[in-house]
């Protein structure tokens, strides 16, 4: 019998489908019931807390192997993880190539460098929430899961479009309401952008605003 899933902060598909016992998070994501959630967010590591989801029947359960007692068995299990995927520029847009970072996670330093396109790429363990990257003297503290959708949201997208401008260099608050410092940073980055300075969340703010962020 299917059941239902309220999504809450920092969860996504990868996250719910794990859960609920789903290898494969496409099993819920593309399945007949959750339509019209999908239409809703195309992007399926980008809910908003209180998104419904529909959770399937896991349908008949696998044949157990039949095992001899008395002997030692070996089972292979595939440890569940995620990649984290990060783009690194300058103030000018630049990209950051060819620079060492350090990617810290619970107990665990990963080292590494960008490539030519400023990027870097590292899988962590599907429990971690939060990581902390550095890199050319900065570092970041960075929330796994917490990004919002833009559109269809109870807020008209002012919690998605001020995290995407904090991780594009905009200086805020992180608040969800939209305060005159966040509207002097729509603002700005209309400028920059070419866009009509208008400190509104129009249509065309919102698309360049994901196009930037890559999500």
């Amino acid at each position: 019998m299917p059941t239902t899933h309220v999504v809450k902060q920092g969860e996504c598909f990868l996250l719910i489908a794990r859960r609920h016992g789903f290898a494969d998070f496409k099993r819920l994501y593309e399945h007949p019931d959750n339509a019209e959630l999908r239409q809703k967010r195309p992007n399926p590591n980008v809910l908003y807390p209180g998104d419904t989801v529909v959770i399937p029947d896991k349908g008949t359960p696998k044949q157990k192997p039949n095992l001899v007692t008395g002997r030692s068995h070996t089972f292979t299990v595939k440890a569940p993880g995620r990649y984290l995927r990060f783009a690194l520029t300058d103030a000018e847009g630049a990209p950051l190539s060819g620079r060492s970072y350090l990617l810290t996670f619970e107990q665990e330093v990963i080292e590494g460098n960008t490539d030519d396109a400023g990027c870097l790429e590292e899988m962590v363990p599907f429990s971690v929430s939060q990581v902390e990257l550095e890199c050319e003297g900065q570092c970041w503290e960075l929330e796994l899961g917490t990004l919002r959708p833009m559109k269809d949201t109870p807020d008209d997208g002012v919690s998605g479009a001020e995290a995407r401008l904090i991780n594009l260099g905009y200086v805020l608050e992180p608040t969800g309401r939209m305060t005159l410092e966040l509207r002097s940073a729509i603002r700005a980055f209309q400028h920059q952008s070419g866009l009509e300075v208008t400190g509104r969340l129009d249509a065309e703010t919102l698309r360049k605003l994901e196009e930037l962020h890559g999500s």
